[in-house]
């Protein structure tokens, strides 16, 4: 298993030192326009990232995207706070709540990084199924995952698989990442890895019996937004599944405990660390 890595460092002290050098002979005005030109160009590229992420074969991603563009634009706003002492108290205020926002979301996707590379090291089979998942029609699927904060989802259960159907095409599923893509949010919670494989379970069976299992859904679960045991009826072909993907995973954790010479930190210990390190930066 690969160690857990730091966020990339945008802010080498000699060449952060630099660049402020060179801003300082700039004009104030001129620092506040190119300040919002290059947060513009990066928001730019977000949304293109965000627009164009659909790829050609399915594979598992991390559900907080692309981050180089957030990357960017945290490194020049906590550039210009370093540099310009002279921002009215509201406007710092401002930029400190939004590197705060920008910092966060670096950190879950750091975390969902390390722990979906961890869940890869534990049960390759396991995720291999999944990673390579096709629909009925042998189209390949994307399954997009978030660690999330415990509590934070709609839904309150450790682990959400969220899927609908593509309009005019019974096999096809979507999310709110688009059309033949799932999304999967995981609380973190020490046990977030077996979660991860109970939630993929279910995506192991719905994604290539999607019509027929929406028609099972439909007929036996009326009121989601109540329960937390949706998909486990007793004859719930999908929470079999989910739960032999979680058992497996189990059987699959042992023996890497047994063979490994690594220890594994829980996720909510990983957070703390990635959070720390980020400030670090």
């Amino acid at each position: 298993m690969e160690e857990p890595h730091s966020i990339e460092n945008h802010l080498n002290p000699e060449l952060l030192k630099k660049e402020i050098r060179t801003a300082a002979d700039r004009t104030a005005s001129t620092k506040t326009k190119n300040l919002e030109d290059r947060i513009r160009r990066s928001c730019i590229n977000v949304l293109f990232l965000i627009l164009t992420c659909h790829a050609v074969f399915g594979e598992i991603k991390n559900g907080y995207g692309n981050i180089r563009a957030t990357k960017e634009s945290l490194r020049i706003l906590r550039a210009l706070l370093f540099e310009d002492v002279n921002i009215n108290p509201a406007k710092r205020r401002k930029i400190q709540e939004t590197i705060e926002n920008f910092e966060n979301h670096i950190s879950y996707y750091d975390l969902t990084e390390n722990l979906l590379t961890q869940f890869k090291s534990i049960a390759p089979e396991l995720y291999a199924q999944v990673d390579t998942i096709t629909d009925r029609l042998g189209r390949h699927v994307n399954v997009h995952v978030q660690f999330v904060t415990a509590g934070s989802t709609e839904i309150q259960a450790e682990g959400t698989t969220y899927v609908n159907q593509v309009p005019n095409d019974i096999d096809a599923c979507q999310s709110e990442y688009g059309e033949f893509t799932l999304a999967v949010k995981v609380w973190i919670v020490p046990r977030a890895l077996q979660v991860l494989a109970h939630e993929l379970g279910h995506v192991r069976y719905i994604v290539p019996n999607f019509a027929n299992y929406l028609k099972y859904f439909k007929n036996h679960y009326y009121d989601i937004s109540s329960s937390n045991c949706v998909g486990h009826n007793p004859d719930d072909p999908s929470g079999h599944t989910a739960t032999q993907f979680a058992k497996s995973y189990q059987k699959n954790y042992s023996k890497f405990l047994k063979n490994s010479i690594r220890r594994l930190q829980d996720p909510p210990t990983l957070l703390a660390r990635i959070r720390k390190e980020s400030k670090i930066i």
